[in-house]
């Protein structure tokens, strides 16, 4: 097993936190190795150099870092189980594969090293991929101005500013070659193949991790009193009821523009650059490490509908 871990995470939070989370792995008597990232998509050189000696990799970080190990894994073939030792601020794709941030529960998983497939979305033919959500519009124009900010006040600030400065944009949405299109002004299309991301927000509530489908959640011509309102709901996934907010299902989506205005997109939060882009989701095809049923029960996840097994029943 190798930890890829992250310096920078939480504004280097977790690296500070690092000698106390070392110590309860040793003390458990795991066998790993360590290797620290050195600048960003470094996680993506490591994933690809440790997979000849490693079943296992760990994410210790964000989900950014995270993201690039999945790429790894990713454009190598999916050759490997991915692992999460959450220790960023939202921690989004730990809570859609329902892991807990308990260092003994994490432990547990390591040693257990129980598993489950479940989908990965493949971004413009592999030069990216995502478990979360990846998104262009109002979305990924915040996750640029925000970008690095180490206070939650300085956050907000810049989230206030794009949400009274950004005007929804043309976009051409195309799912599943032609199956749904819609030609229109956006403020943002999310598309999700988990529930969670920016931070604890319920994106797209009820997509389900292992079922072969993306929900593109489509926010359309929203003025800036809409778009706050909106915005607000996203705690609780509530937004999805909105009038203009549409949710469409698809294992593929084509976004593009014919807007003069660039288009931002991201994938958790990461820039992945402007439109266009193509997402196809790709049915359990990413091994996963999973907490043992017995933590799923006590923290009352064991039906969640995040898993199409339960969602089906």
């Amino acid at each position: 097993m190798k930890i890829i871990c992250n310096p920078a995470t939480y504004g280097g939070k977790a690296r500070k936190n690092w000698p106390n989370v070392i110590k309860e792995l040793k003390v458990a008597g795991l066998d790993f190795e360590v290797e620290w990232t050195k600048g960003i998509n470094d996680a993506i050189r490591i994933t690809k150099e440790s997979l000849e000696d490693h079943e296992v990799l760990v994410a210790y970080g964000g989900d950014g870092t995270v993201n690039e190990i999945i790429t790894g894994i990713g454009q190598t073939g999916f050759k490997t189980t991915l692992g999460i030792i959450p220790a960023g601020r939202g921690n989004d794709n730990a809570f859609s594969l329902r892991q807990t941030n308990k260092i003994q529960d994490i432990i547990e998983m390591l040693t257990k090293k129980e598993y489950r497939f479940i989908d990965c979305m493949e971004i413009d033919e592999g030069t990216r991929y995502c478990i979360g959500i990846a998104g262009a519009g109002i979305d990924a124009y915040i996750a640029e101005k925000v970008y690095g900010k180490n206070t939650r006040i300085s956050y907000n600030i810049d989230l206030i500013k794009s949400l009274f400065t950004y005007r929804p944009r043309h976009m051409h949405i195309d799912i599943d070659d032609g199956r749904e299109i819609r030609d229109m002004k956006c403020l943002t299309v999310m598309i999700g193949n988990s529930q969670r991301a920016g931070n604890k927000k319920m994106v797209a509530p009820n997509a389900i991790i292992d079922d072969g489908l993306l929900d593109v959640v489509v926010i359309g011509d929203a003025g800036i009193f809409e778009a706050l309102i909106t915005s607000a709901k996203l705690k609780d996934g509530t937004h999805i009821e909105h009038p203009k907010v549409e949710v469409i299902r698809g294992k593929k989506v084509v976004l593009s523009t014919k807007s003069e205005k660039r288009i931002p997109a991201q994938a958790m939060g990461e820039s992945i650059g402007d439109l266009p882009h193509t997402y196809v989701c790709l049915q359990k095809k990413l091994k996963v490490l999973k907490m043992s049923n017995e933590i799923l029960r006590r923290e009352g996840w064991h039906n969640a509908n995040v898993f199409s097994a339960n969602a089906n029943e």
